[in-house]
């Protein structure tokens, strides 16, 4: 009877040694969201009905009329309302200094603009290009445009970033109206009604049912093409081939402009079917391979 008992302890002492093997294995093979849910953390509930990284829908506004005469001797309260601007939207590429050593340029090639150098500005340092800049963006070297912005936001915006830099040049009302003419700040500025990019683009499918035909019968073509190293590269910074192909197929202004073609590329490129900052893996040579193979592709499909 003792030698059951032991053989009986034995075993259930192994059998338990066992089930907690396996468990600590099946656990640790489970995705991260499970294992969390399984050791009793709270897992916040994701949303699937909102494309995730994509733009809210927003109503069109009609931004108030700006005085820029106010900008000649800005007041330290439109500075503070710039550096919070710059805190929200700037910091995480420029850096808290403004110096282009922020967390996220690190990796950036170029780097961000180092504000406190007055070398080497695309646009230039004058307040009339600034405000270019922040309008319009600078495509070619990865600075966003920031026309979400009002335009008193983005003069406030330039009044704080001209603080990290005692050289900046001078502010004059010549520049001032000259910026107002061409924006009609005065006038106000309408901000047009946003969707999401996914959702305009199913709207512009939609309508457009013809050029849905011929774009997959252009991505077959490419899917299959493995020799033109025009096809090769463009597929390497494509992450989806019907959708990139599609907003080329919309926008025919690249055909004869190859800087138009990286405008697009680099346009909202995830939304888009590209590979983020997809033109910064390309030498111009192979970009040029690119917009040659794709002009004269879209060309033989009559598009």
């Amino acid at each position: 009877m003792k030698d059951y008992l032991k053989y009986f302890s034995v075993t259930y002492i192994v059998f338990i040694i066992i089930l907690i093997i396996m468990g600590d294995i099946f656990v640790s093979d489970l995705p991260e969201g499970a294992k969390e849910r399984i050791g009793g953390l709270p897992v916040a509930a994701k949303d699937t009905t909102v494309p995730q990284g994509d733009l809210p829908i927003v109503k069109g506004t009609l931004s108030p009329p700006v005085d820029v005469k106010k900008y000649l001797g800005p007041t330290q309260d439109l500075i503070d309302k710039g550096k919070i601007l710059f805190t929200t939207n700037c910091v995480s590429c420029h850096g808290n200094e403004g110096k282009g050593d922020g967390v996220a340029g690190v990796n950036l090639n170029p780097k961000p603009r180092n504000f406190q150098d007055m070398n080497g500005w695309t646009n230039g340092p004058a307040i009339t290009m600034m405000y270019k800049t922040l309008h319009e963006g600078i495509t070619n070297r990865g600075m966003a445009s920031y026309s979400n912005l009002s335009p008193e936001d983005r003069l406030d915006l330039i009044m704080f970033i001209r603080t990290l830099n005692p050289n900046f040049p001078p502010v004059t009302q010549v520049q001032l109206d000259s910026i107002d003419v061409l924006y009609s700040l005065a006038k106000g500025v309408k901000q047009p009604n946003q969707i999401p990019v996914i959702m305009a683009m199913d709207k512009i499918l939609k309508e457009s049912m013809p050029v849905d035909e011929k774009v997959k019968k252009i991505a077959k073509t490419v899917e299959l093409n493995k020799t033109d190293s025009g096809a090769v590269l463009f597929k390497s910074i494509s992450n989806n081939l019907s959708k990139a192909l599609t907003v080329l197929a919309l926008d025919s202004s690249w055909i004869n402009n190859e800087k138009s073609l990286v405008s697009i590329i680099d346009n909202n490129p995830v939304q888009n079917g590209f590979k983020a900052r997809a033109s910064y893996m390309l030498t111009q040579k192979e970009l040029s391979a690119i917009h040659a193979f794709l002009k004269n592709l879209f060309a033989s499909k009559g598009i």
